[in-house]
């Protein structure tokens, strides 16, 4: 908890800057070499640091005030720092340390290992970061050379964390075969085409009003986990998200509170709506609905308002999981 906005830290003999207490959102440990799909698109911290996802372009409204409900979290706000609202790499840190030592699973232990290594690096990153925030403060729109000079200083010291962090960072490719990793790659883009082309997506929830529900499908990031591309983020009504990785549905109630189920032993149905019978409840809460996918191992079952890019992505996913 902190009760000031900002501590004063001297940098020379003769230079004191005020540095923010808040959070400085930033893509550090997620953005990697430029090339994947939605590199160049904003990244949505979603909670703990290394988490969440890149804002894809969209016409629709709801996906818009989604995206901005996300980002009114991030006014640093007095009452939000106080109350530990705010992410913290120091909090956060602790948490997952407690979690290596009680958990039991090899691989769940193997991610968040290298999550706790990329929380170290990634706090040292962000008090750099908001200390040139509070020398170009204190720079103003005057050009100082010395204070320049501390700000490139900084800068050096963040490329070099950069290197760092890609080395501790759980490495999703190492994990596989190239043939299942080719068909992942396949499934991503599958993904984010049906993504890309589907408007409107609804979770069937028996807890609320009507039991549609309209949640919103990206591409994003889980505890620093590093990909060539990034992975399959479905959420549910309920709060939970599901990244999709190349062997297994990675179930996501928190940072730290997450269960690998394997993809081999989930049954992944696409059906057209259109020929299906059509209840009353869905023709009147989600008029638009063209297919919908069942996964009855997890109780989820999702509607779209397309049929094709449905159909072709969970044909990839078969695909991939005969490779496993």
């Amino acid at each position: 908890m902190s009760i000031f906005p900002f501590t004063y830290k001297r940098l020379s003999r003769d230079i004191v800057v005020r540095v923010s207490n808040h959070f400085y959102y930033s893509d550090f440990g997620v953005r990697f070499d430029g090339n994947e799909a939605g590199a160049s698109r904003r990244f949505i911290c979603t909670g703990t640091p290394g988490t969440g996802f890149f804002e894809r372009e969209s016409d629709s409204h709801s996906y818009h005030l989604f995206i901005r409900s996300h980002m009114a979290v991030r006014k640093p706000r007095y009452l939000n720092l106080f109350l530990n609202r705010e992410p913290s790499y120091e909090r956060e840190l602790e948490k997952t340390n407690e979690a290596v030592r009680n958990v039991d699973d090899p691989r769940k232990s193997e991610i968040l290992e290298c999550y706790a290594s990329a929380l170290t690096i990634g706090r040292m990153e962000e008090e750099l970061q908001r200390l040139i925030r509070a020398v170009k403060d204190k720079m103003g729109h005057h050009h100082k050379k010395h204070l320049i000079s501390i700000i490139s200083h900084y800068k050096r010291k963040i490329s070099l964390l950069e290197r760092d962090i890609a080395s501790v960072e759980y490495q999703l490719k190492d994990h596989y075969s190239e043939e299942t990793w080719q068909a992942y790659t396949e499934v991503v883009e599958a993904f984010g085409r049906m993504i890309n082309r589907c408007r409107r997506v609804w979770h069937h929830n028996d807890n609320v009003s009507g039991k549609f529900a309209q949640v919103f499908f990206d591409l994003g990031v889980f505890d620093f986990i590093r990909s060539d591309c990034y992975l399959p983020l479905m959420r549910d009504s309920l709060g939970t998200c599901y990244y999709l990785l190349p062997d297994a549905l990675l179930v996501a109630r928190g940072s730290l509170d997450f269960d690998l189920v394997p993809l081999k032993t989930l049954t992944m149905v696409v059906q057209d709506t259109s020929i299906e019978e059509t209840t009353e409840l869905l023709s009147s809460y989600v008029g638009d609905a063209a297919s919908m996918i069942l996964i009855p191992g997890l109780n989820l079952t999702f509607y779209f308002n397309h049929v094709k890019v449905v159909v072709d992505f969970v044909q990839a996913v078969d695909k991939l999981k005969a490779t496993l």
